[in-house]
């Protein structure tokens, strides 16, 4: 299992050669502990023998340690400490280092202070690139401070930028040349200290065509996956993008990009449907339909008076066709297609296969908050959040739903909206009770809405920031979880927050509006896996990783073959069999 410990510094704690012999037992260490930076301890013994460095407060009490049975010569020796044991950093303050022989023992002052800037979990989506393609960088910063990123050997740097502590991630200008490199990354803290430089070897080669050799998006998992008109469209939109949110450049690309909605001409029309026909008439059957005004369509084939066009058929309980979220292609009249642009400043993701909302702002993936879509059932299919790309188009407020309430509500298509977690109201008939939604978070729960976490993440984002900053027709898109698609497993360093008591929680921020001042010990993502964290809950508020069996019971139930959803399945396979019954005229 890897340790914060390497990440942070990629130090070994190496002993010097020792010279000169002693009859004392000395040791020193000059300077402040700064976690992640390298840090000179001298040792001296008096015969050669293993032994023990340790962290004391003023009582004797061991608070960390810097090595234990390490081998060491008679005379004076030199150990290189990075300040952190086993992945976790010293803690700050004025303590003791402790040195023991055996019998023997000496200590020494030594002052731990803030952890150096460092990077922490680096990573590229693509470490085998392809020319001309960009690569998503990926990276935890223990402070705010300058990012620079070099190609290796280079004097200008590829990429330079202001971040913030904590996670962050950005895209690469494009591959221009082949072959093998290696980016170089440092961190400059405020005070103008550097990080250990973090190497990242890349390989890149071909082009995007030969990664995908029937076409560029063929075999990706991509909204039009399995549609037979998949890799015939070669711009970069809805339909084309892969569902990977690492690619913040493409995903705001597409959040920002115009779309083709359908426009009936009728007013209300963001209640109305427009039936997809299986052939350029309308006396032909249905296949599914669209909602006009708010749902774009991707057009296949524009015709003077049909066009064909493909979407995730809308349908609900009341829909002429009943074709539940199935991708159909289907004709439709040419004067309904209408371009609209999306506002530029904020966009969203929902992806129904992690139950996450991102939110897009200028440019970057700014935060993530938990959410439900629709769980269907036997009797109501139609409970299915229906995938695509919407446009946010009206403000609802509070809808009431099974007597509990949805506070700010915007409807994106038709009956489903965004909306906050409902409440029931308690017996008094005024203390709200989010206990029975807020837990079930994160998992499909509606009946068809998104609904979207009320606590505020460490950023302060919640439904309600989302709500008082909407904008008309900022874009909403909604990924399908295609069978097969599978969730990563974070990397075992990432740096979390476990509180003290007798139900501890871990997060991903010390700034965690559900912290309240609890006592917190920093670990890593691994260490999750040990006895002593065992019992440890994650906070969906500051969105903390799922435990790796959590994940690996996710992806088991997507592994490619399976069927994750028999609900669904066999709707739409009813639906498929009575449109095959239907006789044309």
């Amino acid at each position: 299992m890897r340790r914060l410990a390497s990440a942070l510094a990629a130090l070994a704690l190496m002993m010097g050669a020792a010279h000169g012999e002693t009859g004392e037992i000395r040791v020193s260490l000059r300077g402040v502990v700064r976690p992640g930076a390298p840090s000179l301890v001298t040792v001296t013994v008096p015969a050669d023998g293993a032994v023990d460095l340790l962290l004391t407060d003023e009582a004797g009490e061991q608070v960390s340690v810097v090595a234990l049975n390490r081998p060491a010569e008679a005379g004076v020796n030199t150990l290189y400490w990075n300040g952190t044991w086993q992945g976790v950093p010293a803690p700050e303050g004025d303590w003791k280092l402790k040195l023991k022989q055996g019998e023997q023992s000496a200590e020494t002052a030594v002052t731990v202070g803030s952890l150096a800037p460092c990077l922490v979990g680096v990573s590229l989506t693509e470490e085998n690139a392809m020319k001309g393609e960009s690569s998503a960088l990926r990276w935890f910063a223990t402070e705010a401070g300058r990012l620079t990123v070099r190609l290796e050997g280079a004097e200008q740097p590829l990429l330079e930028r202001t971040v913030s502590a904590g996670w962050g991630e950005t895209a690469l200008p494009a591959w221009q040349s082949m072959g093998e490199t290696a980016l170089v990354l440092r961190l400059t803290g405020a005070d103008g200290m550097e990080s250990e430089p973090v190497r990242l070897a890349v390989a890149v080669g071909g082009t995007i065509f030969d990664r995908w050799p029937e076409h560029p998006k063929a075999t990706a998992f991509t909204p039009s996956w399995g549609s037979p008109w998949q890799g015939k469209d070669e711009t970069l939109n809805y339909w084309t993008l892969p569902m990977d949110i690492t690619d913040t450049e493409a995903v705001w690309a597409v959040l920002t990009a115009p779309v083709t909605v359908v426009d009936n001409g009728r007013t209300n029309a963001e209640r109305l449907q427009v039936v997809l026909r299986k052939e350029p008439r309308s006396d032909s059957a249905g296949v599914g339909v669209v909602t006009c005004i708010t749902q774009s369509v991707h057009v296949l084939e524009r015709g003077e008076e049909w066009s064909l066009v493909e979407c995730y058929s809308s349908s609900f309980h009341d829909s002429s066709v009943k074709n539940w979220n199935a991708l159909v292609q289907g004709y439709l009249p040419t004067a309904y297609l209408k371009e609209t642009v999306p506002d530029q400043t904020l966009g969203m993701v929902v992806d129904k296969l992690t139950q996450k909302l991102y939110l897009f702002r200028n440019g970057e993936l700014y935060d993530v908050l938990q959410v439900s879509t629709g769980l269907a059932n036997d009797r109501q299919p139609y409970n299915e959040t229906r995938s695509g790309e919407f446009l946010l188009h009206s403000w609802v407020g509070a809808i009431v739903s099974d007597d509990v309430v949805g506070r700010l509500a915007i409807r994106f298509n038709d009956g489903d909206l965004l909306h906050e977690v409902p409440y029931s109201l308690m017996s008094d008939g005024k203390t709200k009770d989010f206990s029975s939604t807020d837990r079930k978070l994160g998992t499909r729960a509606s009946h068809g809405c998104i609904r979207v976490q009320r606590k505020q993440t460490p950023k302060g984002i919640n439904h309600e920031w989302i709500w008082n900053n909407r904008k008309r027709d900022m874009k909403i898109l909604i990924w399908e979880d295609w069978q097969g698609r599978q969730i990563p497993l974070p990397a075992e360093d990432q740096p979390l927050y476990v509180t003290t008591g007798r139900n501890p929680v871990y997060h991903t921020s010390l700034k965690c509006s559900q912290l309240k001042g609890a006592k917190t010990l920093p670990v890593s993502y691994g260490l999750l896996q040990e006895e002593a964290y065992a019992g440890a809950k994650r906070c969906a508020a500051c969105d903390a990783p799922r435990r790796p069996e959590e994940i690996e019971a996710i992806n088991e139930r997507y592994a490619a073959g399976g069927d994750h959803d028999p609900v669904m399945t066999a709707a739409r396979e009813k639906a498929r069999k009575a449109l095959e019954e239907q006789t044309e005229p």
